[in-house]
């Protein structure tokens, strides 16, 4: 009877460790089989990855390139209309000749930086898909202040030049320093604090 019992119980023993070997087989086998496919779909997002963000890269740089080009042609007609129209609003102090009394005031480098900010607007419009709305606004606040302020100004009968603008240089390259930041994060130059 003791001998049956301890047949029984090393029979017990050894069913238990098949049935716990196998089982522990078949867990590391349904893991191995998960990593498999895991590794396999990151491997697949990694080369769909390395296919678009190069493209999506070179569309960025290729519009920050041109935007920045069309920011320089803006920042030497702000910085010439501010002159202009300082000198305008300072002609009884200037020197005889400096700024002829027969000519009257013209916004004409002031149009040409509107113009040149309407260029930037419609690059940013036709790229969108490659910005966010972040970037995006962020350029447009850099120029709306003053081309708004430009845009309708009275020709006739222009406003005294502000002291907010007495600093000329600085005031013109203002939008185009301000764009700087937003570019380098853009093209991850800059981190995001």
């Amino acid at each position: 009877m003791l001998e049956d019992i301890l047949t029984q119980i090393g029979s017990t023993a050894v069913v238990i460790s098949i049935g716990a070997y196998a089982a522990k087989k078949w867990i590391e086998h349904q893991l191995n089989k998960i990593a498999t496919q895991s590794s396999h779909e990151l491997a697949r997002q990694l080369a769909k990855l390395n296919v678009h963000e190069p493209y999506l890269h070179k569309r960025r740089v290729d519009v920050i390139e041109a935007i920045y080009g069309k920011a320089l042609d803006a920042e030497f007609s702000l910085q010439s209309f501010l002159v202009t129209w300082w000198a305008h609003s300072n002609r009884e102090e200037l020197p005889d000749g400096a700024c002829p009394d027969g000519q009257g005031f013209s916004k004409k480098r002031g149009l040409e930086f509107c113009e040149a900010f309407t260029e930037i607007n419609a690059m940013l419009h036709k790229n969108a898909l490659y910005f966010d709305d972040q970037f995006i606004e962020g350029v447009r606040g850099a120029y709306n202040p003053l081309f708004y302020e430009i845009l309708n100004m009275d020709t006739s009968n222009p406003p005294p030049f502000p002291d907010k603008y007495a600093e000329i240089i600085e005031k013109g390259q203002q939008p185009r320093k301000s764009m700087i930041s937003l570019f380098r994060r853009a093209l991850g130059v800059e981190c995001q604090a």
